[in-house]
């Protein structure tokens, strides 16, 4: 029997058991049991790795030019002269502006968090293969904080999604990402980590346009909370099940201004997502059902 097949099921046997009893068809050793997750691992993300691509985003008011420097010898008397500022396109170009997405469709279209877009702002994105694409906003959804991008490619490979009703705690999930920019050259990193918990809400964030700050349909109870880390420029990434389908869209909006090490948070691949993707992904406005109940200004009526 071939490794590439025993070896995932005995770490099924490790980590299955009945009734809490853990029941093996042969004794494994610990190397063969990490042999075995390692496995699962990097199978999982080879999967989903070629359809998450990193975004940078350039306000329109950014000074195009050189940089004002000093003509100066370098180390071997040679004359260096103002450095071109690097554009959007270039291999040495460094956002200061950042986040990540998923490919949703072979014919161009991005997915990723509406709350990384910004007026009079470009977008561009590097796929796994290191080309730099101009990228436009196709459609957006402030109330799911999910948006579609656009971009002149026609070979991309959509994620596969998952179902994340599937998903309890201590499940094992990936995080797939751009974090710091660092996959600027289309190589997304990975960490690992279990779902903490399900259902978590996102903080309230007032403004004067919505005094009590629960502007999206995650403040009222969706995310998904994982200890793998998310660090700034994840949002829009991939939450992976150990199949390689994405099971969230992972957002570091919900994380506690100051602290790097804050729980990870993730919206859920369920129907109400997949449904607001179909309809971004053709341009359209999505739409939902509210129902309203008002308090009446004048005291109830008391019967005599």
């Amino acid at each position: 029997m071939r490794s590439s097949f025993w070896l995932p099921t005995l770490l099924a046997l490790a980590l299955c058991g009945a009734g809490g009893q853990t029941v093996y068809a042969q004794e494994p050793s610990p190397m063969a049991l990490a042999g075995a997750m390692e496995e699962v691992l990097v199978k999982a993300i080879a999967r989903a790795e070629n359809s998450v691509v990193a975004i940078a985003r350039v306000r329109k008011d950014r000074t195009e030019g050189t940089f004002s420097l000093e003509d100066r010898p370098d180390a071997f008397g040679r004359r260096i002269g103002p450095a071109a500022v690097p554009k959007p396109t270039d291999p040495d170009f460094i956002p200061t502006e950042f986040a990540t997405g998923v490919v949703v469709d072979a014919a161009g279209l991005i997915l990723t968090a509406y709350h990384v877009l910004a007026e009079d702002s470009e977008y561009y994105v590097t796929t796994q293969d290191r080309k730099v694409y101009q990228a436009w906003v196709k459609a957006a959804d402030p109330r799911s904080d999910l948006a579609v991008l656009a971009i002149e490619a026609t070979d991309l490979v959509p994620i596969r999604f998952g179902d994340a009703a599937k998903l309890k705690k201590g499940r094992i999930v990936i995080a797939l990402g751009n974090p710091y920019a660092i996959a600027r050259d289309g190589q997304p990193s990975a960490s690992w980590g279990i779902v903490a918990n399900l259902a978590r809400k996102a903080p309230a964030q007032p403004g004067e346009s919505d005094p009590l700050g629960k502007g999206t349909l995650h403040h009222f109870g969706t995310l998904i909370q994982t200890d793998a880390k998310l660090n700034l420029g994840t949002s829009g990434g991939a939450l992976l099940n150990l199949q390689g389908e994405m099971v969230g869209l992972t957002t570091s909006l919900a994380a506690s201004a100051g602290y790097e090490t804050a729980a990870g948070y993730a919206m859920p691949v369920d129907e109400t997502f997949r449904r607001v993707v179909e309809i971004l992904k053709q341009g359209r406005e999505a739409e939902y059902g509210y129902l309203g109940i008002r308090r009446p200004n004048h005291p109830p009526h008391t019967p005599s």
